[in-house]
């Protein structure tokens, strides 16, 4: 993937690609070989359960399309209705996450329960992206160069961690680098790079509800940089930057469809933009003031003062996952957002503020904290998670000073090589910066301020920096382009 255009691409050529790449990998495994298993979540277990009956589903579906094909009438009214199973199984659940990672989850499952393929999966996919970077920006290093490069990547900075946490968080960082390389280097991509791009950026988009205007952000910064860089329009690349949008948005409302009988971006969503709403303020203060006249939903589970911890409101026993009846959720979703905007409206200070302060403070905090080792899925029927082993808070805390260092490191020596750098390397620089920024903006104003929602992506500069830096300290010239 990324193989500048014009290059040539002879069998040596990709046998060592490919023995770089599997080298990577096993660096990038380093923490899912330490730990013995993937990282888990509390959503682990919940991804795995939803891919399960995602699955199983699936082919009742399909059983119930082939017999109304077939003309089976009586087939048909002795089957179980596929929209009601689902719609049952939401009920019980409160809401649902990705269907496409849930499946994806539970196809990747192996061996047992342990979602140790998916973490594979998930470490190849910024395996490849790293590979992708340098093959565009330094494609004549040698063997032992691009390795050690690549154990630099895995070892000090987040890429190996949460590549090895078994939740879509990863993905994020991989649309970024996707994005990326199809508008800034568009012209150095061959049709087939582009098209692989356009895959792997599209399935990251839809394997969760923040990573389609996170990738929307930077596809359109790099456009405008490639416009920039280019002084001139070119449809080719509005088509290909524009792929993985209307994939991943075909797809999301597909499955959507087939799934729930409705078209949607993110169906059966838990309320999580009024859950933020209310933790910062605006939210509360609405209800308080509006919930005996306005009667909403939200309001016959809480009354006048809901939970102001984003935790406690979604997902505490007494929270809106376990407490609201299938008819409020129902509600609650179609009152959330004009809810929020209202909230917004009435408190806009305070709402600027707020969002501005989590997002400056989500944009600073990626290291591994939140990651807990030892843990482990139990439970074939009804995953749940156990802790088998001690955690190693001490290991985390050097994976923290590394991963804050090596990032800090990667700014310092982009500013002093700056003049060596190329106006493309500028570029896409600068786009990286709107991805993390448009990353940190999305998930502290929309969601909860974590280290795992930045950590996912913080990785990207420090491995965009050693391709320009490899490039710069092996004296060699950019890559010529197609254009």
């Amino acid at each position: 993937m990324g193989h500048p255009a014009g290059s040539g691409d002879g069998t040596r050529s990709w046998r060592g690609e490919g023995a770089i790449f599997a080298a990577t990998l096993l660096f990038m495994l380093w923490p899912l070989l330490l730990n013995g298993a993937p990282f888990y979540s509390e959503d682990s277990p919940s991804y795995l359960r939803g891919g399960a009956f995602g699955f199983s589903t699936g082919f009742l579906i399909l059983g119930h399309w082939w017999q109304a094909l077939l003309g089976s009438a009586s087939a048909v009214s002795a089957a179980p209705d596929p929209h009601a199973v689902v719609s049952t199984a939401v009920a019980e659940a409160g809401g649902t996450r990705s269907v496409i990672y849930s499946v994806t989850t539970y196809l990747l499952r192996a061996p047992g329960m342990t979602l140790v393929a998916l973490a594979v999966a998930q470490a190849a996919a910024v395996t490849a992206m790293i590979g992708c970077f340098r093959r565009l920006i330094a494609p004549g290093l040698s063997v032992s160069v691009a390795v050690m490069a690549g154990a630099a990547i895995a070892f000090l900075t987040s890429a190996g961690w949460y590549a090895a946490y078994a939740v879509p968080d990863i993905f994020a960082g991989v649309a970024i680098c996707g994005a990326l390389a199809l508008t800034v280097f568009f012209d150095r991509l061959s049709k087939l790079a582009r098209a692989l791009l356009v895959l792997l950026t599209a399935f990251s988009i839809t394997v969760h509800g923040s990573h389609l205007p996170l990738t929307f952000a930077v596809l359109v910064a790099g456009v405008t940089a490639n416009l920039w860089l280019r002084r001139k329009t070119s449809v080719p690349l509005f088509a290909w930057a524009a792929g993985p949008l209307v994939l991943a948005v075909l797809a999301l409302l597909a499955t959507s469809y087939v799934a729930f009988g409705e078209l949607s971006l993110a169906p059966k969503r838990y309320p999580i933009q009024l859950a933020r709403s209310v933790a910062d303020g605006p939210g509360a203060w609405y209800l308080r003031d509006h919930c005996a006249t306005q009667h909403y939903a939200i309001c016959e589970l809480f009354g006048r003062n809901p939970p102001r911890d984003v935790g406690d409101f979604l997902w505490a026993k007494t929270g809106v996952r376990y407490r609201a009846t299938p008819e409020q959720m129902d509600r609650i979703r179609a009152e959330e957002s004009m809810i929020v905007r209202a909230a917004a409206m009435e408190y806009p200070g305070v709402q600027i503020r707020r969002s501005v302060t989590n997002t400056f403070v989500q944009l600073f905090r990626f290291g591994p904290q939140g990651l807990i080792f030892g843990r482990r899925i139990v439970g074939a029927e009804d995953p749940t998670l156990e802790q088998a082993s001690p955690d190693r808070p001490a290991l985390k805390v050097a994976g923290f000073f590394l991963i804050y260092a090596s990032f800090l490191a990667s700014i310092v020596a982009l500013i002093a090589y700056r003049r060596r750098l190329t106006r493309e390397e500028v570029a896409a620089i600068c786009v990286v910066a709107v991805g993390l920024l448009a990353n940190a903006a999305v998930c502290g104003i929309l969601s909860a301020v974590t280290d795992r929602y930045q950590g996912r992506v913080a990785w990207v500069l420090p491995a965009l920096a050693c391709a320009i830096l490899l490039r710069v300290w092996n004296g060699s010239r950019p890559p010529v382009t197609s254009a």
